[in-house]
């Protein structure tokens, strides 16, 4: 399925009621019997509407005979700004819960309206992001948990495997200028550091601006092992592409939208590592060319999902559910906000559709009561929201 039939086919459900949404059992959105879980990502980032609705299908499956509905909201077609998006769900008195924002900016953007800040806390809605790894995110008000794990649960990972596995003595950082890269290199730059690994070029770029050539030939005479990508993957497609016309060839260790550089190429996982402690960015990059395909093996990049990998009997069968359906494996994104909105349906099973009890069983889990098992890991929230012990994997890019 295209994501133009995957949007066509959930927003069909607009012309009924008052917004998209997927429901067994044959339940209609139009009446006021339905619970929503909002979905704040883009229309075009189809992973994300997927894996919801994967799971806004099993709570139906599931739910007790009688009981309310689910279904999904999706944002409007023409997106304002990231708050407007959180306004509106906020001020829909049937959602219950919101899966996102996808980014760490805008989730940290939108916590205030999530928050309902300006009227006290009465509209106050939950918001679980699936992939919003600035660890600032949960810090801005208790409304607001993350399920995936943390910029720095990921450039510990990554540390880690330069260290350990590729035994690596210099290194180049090369990061996006704005939040996410900023806050990875601050995370792993001590990583690196006490392991007397030097870091011999800082480099920040800018999307669709830099010229990465210069970068490329101060890399090639500094006799860098291994280059640190914090960015998106059409940006470390362009860096490869300048370093092969160096003839410069060091290990590219990314963040884990570098997963992108090629689109639908395999991926086998080099390493799993589990964090320590407490536990988008933007749209999918667009595919590399054939003729580019020899020049990105062996990139190296973080994740924090891969369905080859899983072994858990439940995650099995999600994946294999999740194929049949759409013709592909599930990626991080997909699985993730699957979990997401599993758990926001789960607590309103739980506890019912007030937005504060639905709140209040989200914090608990994993404290006050049993983690909640996930298709990514059990979820276990710390006090500040953040997902603890979440796994990071190492991927490899196999044209």
């Amino acid at each position: 399925m295209t994501v133009g039939q995957l949007i066509a086919a959930v927003t069909f459900a607009a012309a009924i009621g008052t917004g998209s949404t997927s429901c067994a059992r044959g339940a209609r959105a139009s009446g006021g019997d339905t619970l929503f879980v909002a979905v704040a990502a883009t229309r075009t980032s189809a992973a994300y509407f997927r894996g919801a609705l994967m799971a806004i299908d099993r709570l139906n499956a599931e739910r007790p005979q009688g009981s309310r509905p689910f279904g999904m909201r999706m944002p409007p077609t023409v997106q304002t700004t990231q708050v407007a998006v959180a306004a509106r769900f906020r001020d829909d008195p049937s959602v219950i819960g919101v899966v996102g924002h996808t980014g760490s900016a805008q989730t940290m953007e939108a916590a205030p309206i999530y928050a309902d800040a300006v009227n006290g806390g009465r509209n106050a809605v939950v918001a679980v992001t699936p992939t919003a790894t600035n660890p600032q995110v949960t810090r801005v008000n208790r409304w607001v948990f993350r399920i995936c794990p943390t910029d720095d649960d990921a450039a510990r990972a990554l540390a880690r495997f330069a260290i350990d596995s590729l035994h690596v003595q210099r290194v180049a950082v090369v990061y996006r200028n704005d939040l996410f890269g900023r806050g990875f290199t601050r995370a792993i730059s001590p990583e690196l550091s006490g392991s007397h690994v030097a870091i011999a070029e800082r480099d920040p770029y800018l999307a669709d601006i830099t010229e990465y050539q210069a970068y490329a030939a101060r890399i090639a005479r500094s006799g860098i092992e291994a280059v640190i990508f914090a960015g998106g993957g059409v940006d470390a497609a362009d860096l490869v592409r300048a370093l092969h016309n160096e003839s410069a060839h060091p290990v590219i260790l990314g963040t884990d939208d570098v997963a992108s550089i090629l689109d639908g190429v395999k991926t086998v996982v080099a390493k799993a590592l589990p964090t320590k402690g407490r536990g988008r960015r933007g749209p999918s990059a667009a595919p590399a060319t054939t003729d580019d395909r020899a020049l990105f093996r062996g990139v190296r990049f973080t994740s924090f999902y891969d369905a080859s990998r899983t072994t858990d009997g439940g995650a099995k069968q999600f994946a294999v559910d999740f194929a049949r359906r759409f013709g592909q494996a599930p990626t991080p994104q997909a699985a993730l906000t699957y979990d997401a909105t599993m758990l926001i349906g789960r607590a309103a099973l739980a506890v019912g559709p007030d937005r504060k009890l639905v709140r209040d069983w989200i914090a608990s889990v994993g404290t006050n009561s049993a983690p909640m098992h996930g298709v990514t890991g059990d979820i276990r929230f710390d006090d500040h929201g953040d997902a603890i012990g979440k796994p990071v994997v190492i991927g490899r890019i196999v044209p």
